[in-house]
């Protein structure tokens, strides 16, 4: 009640802002080709682009009805394996849509999720080829969104779908000037809109299943007098229920961005992102917990006075802020520079829960006496909250030279950031089953000394640097491409843990030259082919090296024999692009070498990040993209992938090894397709589309695996013309999950074996279980939007 109140309140303030407000003069809408060189597309507004003439943008947030294939594939330049999706199919989708969502479509992209509203940090998954989201280089508006201490990226902090403009993912390894050194399994790049040249605003209201409300309000200043400069800055608030068990969600997030071009072409945008989320966590089931309870799996609502499992103490408050500076210097037209500062600062908690007493207590090795239940008495059992708190800040620069000289075009720059990451567990105090403050920086107990009572305390220093040169040579009258580069990569990651008892100090140093080439060829109008062969590296996450403690012992040695994962990869490829009809396949191959397997484990009720070392691994495999431009309005896409990904050695698990030499690797569905389909007349639309992916494997030893699964989501709309103030306003409803399918989406955590196992040398190695995402229900919502 209190959210619809809050959208209502947000909407007819928007009404009011429109009905006073000049008229909107919607933008031309361009399609970029991205002319890619090796220094990649981060910058994207300096990529070449193609004016659409005709009517323009037929809805009030960009939409033309006649991007190919609804907005999912686009014309590219690449000489390597490139998917985007735009505008036309982003502005149809829920509003709660994230970026992993967006690309779940593409060929070889999986993106599982438990919660329609994406609202849940770690609440989805994503892989490319096989390859997880820690393997994956994300960045926004040119600035990495990878965490340097365990890879990890959450989409509930980034931009309103309201404000994005392209998602592009480029399988394989990353660009040459790429600022990211975990993308193995490739990069994703988000781009906002460039504000309204003329005073405007959007908004829009949302409503639907599991109490679900969300507002969204955007205005753009125009011009600012005739300085060049343009802004806009929105704001969007969504709360919702958990869609299976206890819990409730909410979402603020502000969004600015203001652009500043100048008469000789060159340009720079700031954009910033603020997010605040207060959310409940989902539980994430082993498979036989699913078989047996379905998807009313989750935490307890009902509090029994020591219960751990209470959904009010497993809590996930957070605050991020993302700001970005790209800039496009243009010296001569033959000289640029692209020079990215930014900076991320991250603030929140993952709560859990513990019953202590006061006699057995330890901060590392040493014991702690603390009168946990003011009664004086050390041996009665105290339920206490144990959050597990993270403080991010990282900050950098990206700088890239482009200069062309004849046919040859060669770029040179730098990228350096420097990384620090505070991650501590405290006990804090609970009241009736209910955190006196879940963000546990108040409300602790504490040492005889005064000071807070540390069940973890890990500080976390990373120092990345990276250079880079190569050169595009141009020949044939453009036809015939030739890319050549080299990047050179330094990391220096350095950790202290402050636990009484625990290795103090850890450091790791490492150097890796990563060359790349490509070569690409026109020939007819339409069609073009392609090779590539690239490489990429990446230190183990800094969660691996740090010891852990656990009633007074050391429970976890670090895994000091993890090695640098790196990955050799080729593409060949075939694409045709004449104005109606984009089709490409690109047959790929890939080889890893102490292959990174990001996955979790518990500890006395508390998650703690882990890494397996799968060793060896190659993959081979084709992607195939199709899709048309507007036929009676409608315009279809089809998509699909084969992949084979096997492991080459046994991994080593203690003293003996697992014997997975031939097993496929974990998270590998050999076949997947999707279709999707859209209509747009200018005033009815509607899109369907529907994914099926083979089952995959969630262990090393391929003991267990996920099914199989298909679901489908479809859209209809209605605009209507302008009235008065009111830009085409229109009514759109978005249905997930539209057979309610009820199904296991991803992997949470993946293990080496999920049964007992008899290693090479005769050693019984016990099993875990993987965990999993359940699939979110049948989920209904109505948006209503307005230009004014």
């Amino acid at each position: 009640m209190i959210a619809s109140r809050r959208v209502a309140v947000l909407l007819a303030s928007t009404m009011l802002c429109g009905a006073f407000s000049p008229k909107l003069a919607l933008a031309q809408t361009s399609v970029s080709t991205h002319s890619d060189s090796l220094s990649g597309d981060d910058n994207e507004p300096n990529a070449e682009r193609i004016s659409v003439r005709g009517t323009g943008p037929i809805s009030a947030n960009g939409v033309t009805g006649r991007a190919i294939g609804g907005g999912l594939i686009q014309r590219q330049d690449a000489p390597k394996s490139v998917s985007t999706v735009s505008t036309d199919f982003i502005q149809k989708q829920a509003p709660t849509t994230n970026a992993f969502q967006l690309l779940r479509l593409t060929p070889g992209a999986n993106a599982g999720e438990s919660d329609p509203f994406n609202m849940q940090y770690s609440g989805s998954s994503f892989s490319i080829r096989g390859l997880q989201s820690t393997q994956i280089g994300f960045t926004y508006e040119a600035a990495p969104l990878n965490s340097s201490y365990n890879y990890s990226v959450d989409p509930a902090e980034w931009a309103d779908n309201e404000n994005l403009r392209t998602v592009r993912e480029v399988q394989g390894s990353p660009d040459l000037a790429s600022p990211t050194l975990n993308a193995s399994g490739g990069v994703v790049n988000l781009y906002t809109r460039d504000p309204l040249q003329h005073f405007g605003g959007f908004a829009d209201i949302s409503g639907g299943s599991y109490s679900f409300a969300r507002g969204f309000i955007r205005l753009d200043t125009g011009e600012i007098g005739n300085s060049g400069i343009t802004a806009f800055a929105s704001y969007s608030q969504a709360e919702a229920d958990h869609v299976r068990g206890a819990g409730h969600d909410s979402r603020n997030h502000f969004d600015l961005g203001v652009l500043k071009t100048f008469a000789n072409g060159s340009r720079t945008k700031l954009s910033l992102s603020f997010t605040n989320l207060d959310i409940e966590n989902y539980k994430y089931p082993t498979l036989a917990a699913y078989q047996l309870y379905g998807r009313s799996n989750n935490y307890s609502s009902v509090f029994t006075g020591s219960n751990t499992n209470y959904y009010k103490l497993n809590q996930n408050p957070e605050n991020s802020l993302l700001v970005s500076l790209p800039s496009n210097i243009v010296v001569n037209p033959n000289l640029n520079i692209d020079f990215t500062p930014y900076t991320y600062y991250y603030y929140g908690t993952t709560d859990f829960s513990t019953n202590v007493t006061g006699n057995s207590v330890y901060s590392g090795t040493e014991k702690i006496t603390s009168d946990f239940n003011s009664t004086g008495s050390n041996t009665a059992s105290t339920l206490v909250l144990d959050p597990y708190i993270e403080q991010t800040s990282r900050s950098g620069f990206e700088t890239r030279v482009n200069y062309q000289i004849g046919i040859n075009k060669f770029v040179v720059g730098q990228w350096f950031q420097y990384e620090n990451d505070n991650l501590y567990s405290v006990y804090g105090r609970v009241t009736n089953g209910v955190p006196n403050n879940p963000w546990g920086n108040t409300d602790l107990y504490l040492q005889p000394n005064g000071q807070p009572i540390y069940a973890a305390a890990d500080h976390s220093y990373v120092t990345t640097n990276a250079v880079f040169l190569g050169d595009t040579l141009n020949l044939l009258q453009d036809r015939l491409r030739i890319d050549l580069g080299v990047r050179a990569a330094v990391i220096d990651r350095e950790g202290s843990d402050l636990l009484p008892g625990v290795r103090y100090k850890t450091a790791i140093h490492a150097a890796e030259p990563l060359p790349l080439a490509a070569i690409r060829y026109n020939f007819g109008d339409y069609s073009q082919v392609f090779a590539s062969a690239s490489t990429a590296f990446r230190l183990p996450a800094a969660s691996a090296v740090f010891e852990t403690a656990y009633g007074g012992k050391v429970s976890n040695v670090p895994n000091d024999a993890l090695k640098s994962e790196y990955s050799i990869s080729e593409e060949v490829g075939y694409r045709y692009q004449s104005p109606h009809l984009i089709a490409d396949a690109t047959f790929f191959n890939y080889n890893f070498t102490n292959r990174l397997i990001s996955t979790a484990v518990y500890q006395n009720g508390q998650q703690y990040a882990s890494t397996i070392n799968g060793g060896g691994q190659s993959a081979q495999g084709v992607d195939v993209e199709i899709g048309t431009g507007p036929y009676h309005h409608i315009r279809p896409y089809v998509s699909g992938e084969y992949l084979h990904s096997t492991i080459d050695n046994n991994v080593q698990s203690g003293a003996d090894y697992l014997p997975t030499t031939g097993k496929t690797a974990v998270l590998s569905p050999k076949f997947q397709f999707a279709l999707g389909l859209d209509y747009d007349d200018g005033t009815y639309f509607g899109n369907a589309s529907v994914k099926w992916v083979d089952s995959q494997y969630t262990t090393l030893m391929n003991d267990q695996s996920m099914p199989a699964y298909v679901t489908a989501d479809f859209t209809v709309g209605y605009r209507l013309h302008t009235i008065g103030p009111f830009k085409r306003p229109e009514i759109r409803l978005n249905v997930i999950n539209a057979a309610n399918n009820n199904y296991l989406s991803g992997a949470y955590s993946v293990t080496s074996n999920a049964r007992t196992t008899r290693g090479v040398f005769g050693t019984s190695i016990a099993g875990s279980n993987p965990t999993y995402y359940i699939a979110t229900p049948f989920t209904a919502i109505v948006t209503l939007s307005t230009g004014f």
